[in-house]
């Protein structure tokens, strides 16, 4: 069954704070986890998580979007770390799935041509939209912030691709950097839930973001959802996109970036709170470093924006996530260079990050 829209979400949190929610064990943590993952669940119950976020909560998150990692300048080609070797290196991939509800699919738009000054979407209630959302969070200081993120298909249907530095720390505190109290509203527009909330259940980020804020290699992360205490799995309801992770494929075409922009490079306009949306293709953002695998576009979203998704194929039938949202230059001041937007390399170390997620029930 499909939400009732144009749910406010000081009104869906108040009427679900009415609702009764059986109470769980915590979820146990699967003990086969991929090399250089690491998977934590989460202390607090939905229903604490609910209460947690009150309508001025969320409003002042809202006003607080996670900072970018700023690096000052392109890394040597020397400077590349050695990487940990993975178990696993196999490359992974899954087709996008629409929302049980398929009456209420609508099609999509028509190909856009190249946007790199971000535009507001036009309709954040269709499926295409609606699969990315606004991500809301206590970091460990006990301060409120935001994020975006977006529903990645899994087998649990209820899982988030987002960025690494908006579920942790990635200041080598380990459990301590962790990121809590997350909250995703999908469709996210003005205060407004058009599918109500959803809450975390288990996190599940790469080593290297954890250990070193390692952005060119691994700042994103998969976050696991509760149940919807009435509706559900998120994905039965707003659908999923799929993914492609895969070593050295940098260059992709028609790319589709979303996500909740509170500034950007040469805007005063923005406010994280609407979708904001680029498009156009991603390339090698340093063709002449082997070891460096960023994927970049021209796009001018900001702090806000982290975690949204890199989607190739939006406007097909198997749109697939290839990316997310994670940095951009700066000078020495910290100001921003240019209009570059980057993305870790989405590996076989994303694709054991997603592995995990999927692991978890």
């Amino acid at each position: 069954m499909r939400l009732h829209r144009a749910v406010s979400v000081a009104a869906a949190a108040a009427a679900l704070s009415l609702l009764p929610v059986t109470a769980q064990a915590a979820p146990a943590v699967e003990q086969d986890v991929p090399a250089g993952v690491s998977v934590t669940v989460e202390k607090k119950s939905d229903k604490e998580i609910r209460s947690y976020w009150t309508k001025e909560r969320l409003r002042k998150a809202a006003a607080n979007p996670a900072p970018m990692p700023r690096p000052k300048k392109a890394p040597a080609a020397t400077s590349q770390q050695d990487r940990v070797p993975l178990a696993n290196p196999a490359d992974l991939s899954a087709a996008s799935v629409q929302p049980v509800d398929s009456a209420l699919v609508q099609p999509t738009a028509a190909a856009a041509t190249e946007i790199s000054i971000s535009q507001e979407v036009p309709y954040p209630t269709l499926p295409q939209y609606s699969m990315v959302g606004r991500l809301f969070y206590k970091q460990p200081d006990g301060s409120d912030h935001s994020c975006s993120a977006a529903v990645i298909v899994s087998d649990n249907r209820n899982t988030l691709w987002t960025a690494g530095h908006c579920v942790h720390m990635g200041d080598g505190s380990g459990e301590a950097g962790w990121n809590n109290m997350l909250e995703f509203i999908p469709g996210y527009r003005d205060g407004s839930g058009p599918y109500g909330s959803w809450t975390i259940k288990s996190k599940v980020a790469n080593n290297e973001w954890m250990d070193s804020s390692d952005f060119e290699d691994s700042d994103y992360a998969a976050v696991v959802l509760n149940d919807h205490p009435t509706w559900g799995k998120l994905q039965d309801n707003v659908g999923a996109f799929g993914y492609t992770f895969t070593e050295n494929l940098t260059d992709h075409s028609e790319v589709f970036a979303a996500g909740y922009p509170g500034e950007g490079f040469n805007r005063t306009d923005l406010n994280a709170e609407r979708m904001m949306y680029c498009y156009g293709d991603t390339v090698d953002a340093f063709s002449w470093n082997p070891l460096d695998d960023r994927m970049s576009m021209d796009c001018d979203m900001g702090r806000g924006a982290s975690g949204g998704p890199l989607v190739e194929g939006k406007n097909s039938s198997d749109p697939r996530i290839i990316g997310a949202i994670s940095h951009h230059e700066t000078d020495d001041a910290g100001k921003r260079t240019n209009d570059d937007l980057f993305s870790s390399e989405h590996d076989s170390k994303a694709a054991n990050t997603m592995s995990a997620a999927n692991a978890i029930s």
